[in-house]
């Protein structure tokens, strides 16, 4: 069974990890938390992933704060 595109794997029981989070990285605005959950065994992974480049520039137009 192949992954999908957005996924990863769990180090402890190999299943496919759920993707439940993506938030944005603090320092590095071209950058991205996604945090993927196994709920078979209870790990979780946190990966720092590019942003689409559409995004970013939307991002860095937003005045902080808003």
């Amino acid at each position: 069974m192949n992954a999908p595109a957005h996924s990863a794997t769990c180090p402890k029981c190999r299943a496919v990890m759920t993707h439940v989070a993506v938030t944005p990285h603090p320092v590095v605005t071209h950058m991205q938390r996604n945090t993927f959950v196994c709920y078979g065994c209870n790990q979780t992974r946190t990966y720092m992933l590019p942003v689409a480049p559409d995004a970013a520039a939307a991002t860095a137009a937003t005045p902080a704060g808003q």
